[in-house]
């Protein structure tokens, strides 16, 4: 271990796992065999479906969102849909907010920190870079919004207007949640990530300017330590070495 005096700006992380969010983690199907602990992994949140006509002309009744948050506990997060690879991420959690005319499920994600890619999923998904999400789900009937009668039998073509109506089908018989996926593009508009609200008990607080005197455990130009609480990303330059 090297043990440093250091003196300079803390710089706080991104919105702290919380507690919550370990227990909630820890009671999913099929739990992690290793007891998480908020130290352990990143949680961020997914925009991951609502109650919109999706690019398929297909839509979700409001009253399924909260069922999709439901279905979608323990489930994996994908790149691109690639179901011969297994999940970079996890399910669990979130909730259903409604964002000016739209509904949203918005389920957290976790991932561990110790994974060797983890800094680059994080990077890609904080940078913008890895900016929307996709959505895939077992459901029993395509329900045209023109007749009511399964799509798959009835007249009328998504996409097409009849009498001055947008023909689209509901998906009726929400049955089950695969998967959700990062993706290049979402089915409906305005999917994708973001950090963990901050509450209470996770939040960093606001210390930019602050500075302080404290030993630490050091690797390179970044150490990461603990103080009164909080969690803080120390930059060190080589004159703050002593």
């Amino acid at each position: 271990m090297l043990s440093q005096n250091l003196t300079g700006n803390l710089i706080p992380e991104a919105v702290a796992v919380s507690n919550e969010d370990i227990s909630l983690i820890n009671k999913l199907p099929n739990p992690p065999l290793v007891t998480m602990n908020t130290e352990d992994i990143y949680v961020r949140r997914c925009r991951l479906a609502n109650d919109q006509i999706d690019s398929r002309f297909g839509r979700f009744h409001i009253d399924d969102i909260p069922r999709l948050i439901e279905l979608v506990q323990g489930a994996p997060v994908l790149i691109g849909h690639d179901r011969q690879s297994l999940g970079v991420a996890r399910f669990f959690g979130g909730e259903v907010e409604k964002r000016g005319d739209t509904t949203w499920a918005i389920p957290k994600f976790y991932f561990p920190r110790a994974y060797s890619q983890s800094e680059d999923l994080r990077i890609m998904l904080d940078s913008g870079i890895y900016n929307e999400a996709s959505i895939a789900f077992l459901y029993q009937k395509p329900t045209c919004n023109i007749c009511d009668e399964d799509l798959r039998q009835c007249p009328h073509w998504p996409g097409k207007t009849y009498e001055g109506k947008l023909c689209f089908y509901w998906y009726d018989g929400i049955e089950r949640v695969t998967e959700g996926s990062l993706v290049y593009r979402g089915a409906v508009q305005g999917t994708g990530f973001e950090l963990e609200y901050e509450t209470e008990e996770n939040s960093t607080g606001s210390h930019d300017d602050e500075k302080m005197n404290f030993s630490g455990e050091s690797s390179g130009r970044i150490i990461h330590i603990k103080h009164k609480g909080r969690r803080y990303t120390a930059l060190l330059n080589k004159a703050q070495v002593r």
